[in-house]
């Protein structure tokens, strides 16, 4: 055990998060009990927890003893002590999630976005929405420990949004300029935190080899693969959104043409709705959905329209599942995982059909299909997992 409660400033803030994430994992410890578990000397205990005690991020409350003599105390974690903000940036809106210091949701808001989708205008929205909802619940500006920031796109180690298809932004440095914005640490992260997110809320569930698949504004995979989380060389690993599906097909973001996310992802879809009802196309959305539906509106309407068999509706349904199907396959026999979730606000439509179609690929497509066990299961996370993700990547970064 270390003797010197101060061996340096970095080991002092080291022992302390040690600290902290006992008391997140056992809810609450005695003196004695973080010194066993953190194989600390009492001494080093003791200061640590009266430097927490200064920061306002622990509570003391006296238990109860059945033994004569003093009653022990226990340490748990002050849930005011800082606060975390997790943001997900899409092409429609901002999504701004406050969450305490055991990086619980507070409060969640949407802040939809006007044409001007430039990051200076998007910095400045945040900001502002930012201000108001702490100032909604009293908290003080610096009480902020970190911001982790979620959006489609690749994302460089430095923060940099290299490409965004979605957003149709390049080589923007995003992290930097949104800590000089707003004076707080700032992680930037791909959607890949879902998936970060949904294995934090498992019940029961070995998520040692999971297949992530999304499709919402982009379409995407993660995956963890004996325990570990792919990145990649350059924090790309999983981008099936952007496998050529049909050969000079609709232009991509990306700028190539017929890319999966051109054809199936959220906004993709929205377009193709509205520009088939523009041709005549007869289907029961006609009367349902505008141009001025954001496309996640314009997704839900038609995920009503499936389950009413509406025969457009149906057919786009099919088309959806037949070359999600195929690359989900392909993506399986790469990563052999024993669990498969589907996520995103397309999926959630027509969850069902997505299901079966990839059941049956894997029968043809999938390299000793019959040898495996493996679940699909719908995301237990929805529209918050973006933001919940962002907000633990962050929490893990910069908190004390």
């Amino acid at each position: 055990m270390a003797e010197n409660p101060i061996d340096s400033k970095g080991a002092g803030l080291a022992n302390e998060k040690l600290v902290l994430t006992l008391l997140r994992q056992h809810a609450q410890l005695s003196q004695a009990q973080i010194c066993e578990l953190a194989n600390l000397s009492s001494s080093t205990t003791s200061y640590i927890v009266a430097r927490l005690r200064e920061k306002d991020l622990i509570v003391e409350n006296q238990g109860e003893s059945t033994k004569r003599g003093a009653k022990p105390v226990f340490v748990s974690i002050n849930p005011k002590g800082l606060f975390t903000i997790g943001v997900e940036i899409n092409p429609s809106s901002l999504f701004i999630g406050l969450f305490d210091f055991n990086c619980q949701l507070i409060e969640k808001i949407r802040v939809l976005l006007d044409t001007d989708r430039s990051p200076e205008n998007i910095s400045s929205k945040l900001e502002i929405n930012l201000r108001g909802l702490l100032s909604k619940h009293n908290i003080e500006y610096g009480k902020v420990s970190c911001i982790g920031v979620a959006l489609s796109g690749s994302i460089s180690k430095d923060g940099v949004v290299e490409l965004s298809s979605p957003l149709s932004w390049k080589a923007i440095p995003l992290k930097d300029m949104l800590t000089a914005k707003l004076n707080i640490p700032v992680a930037v992260c791909t959607t890949r935190v879902r998936l970060l997110a949904e294995s934090s809320i498992a019940n029961n569930i070995d998520y040692s080899n999971v297949l992530y698949l999304n499709i919402a504004d982009g379409v995407g995979s993660h995956a963890i693969i004996d325990g570990n989380l792919l990145h990649g060389s350059t924090n790309r690993a999983g981008e099936i959104g952007h496998i050529i599906a049909i050969p000079d097909g609709p232009k991509c973001g990306c700028g190539h043409k017929g890319c999966l996310e051109a054809l199936i992802s959220g906004p993709a879809l929205a377009k193709k709705i509205l520009q088939d009802i523009k041709h005549g196309q007869k289907t029961t959305l006609k009367d349902v959905v505008n141009s001025e539906d954001l496309p996640e509106v314009i997704i839900s309407k038609w995920g009503q329209a499936v389950q009413q068999k509406d025969e457009y509706s149906m057919k786009l349904c099919a088309f959806i599942a037949e070359h999600f199907s195929k690359i989900a396959a392909s993506t399986i026999n790469c990563y052999d995982p024993n669990i498969v979730i589907l996520a995103g606000y397309v999926t959630k439509q027509c969850f069902d059909y997505l299901e079966t179609a990839i059941r049956e690929t894997m029968a043809t497509d999938v390299y000793d299909n019959t040898s495996r066990n493996i679940q699909i299961k719908q995301a237990s996370l929805g529209t918050e997992a973006l933001i919940i993700g962002a907000a633990k990547t962050a929490f893990q970064q910069y908190s004390a």
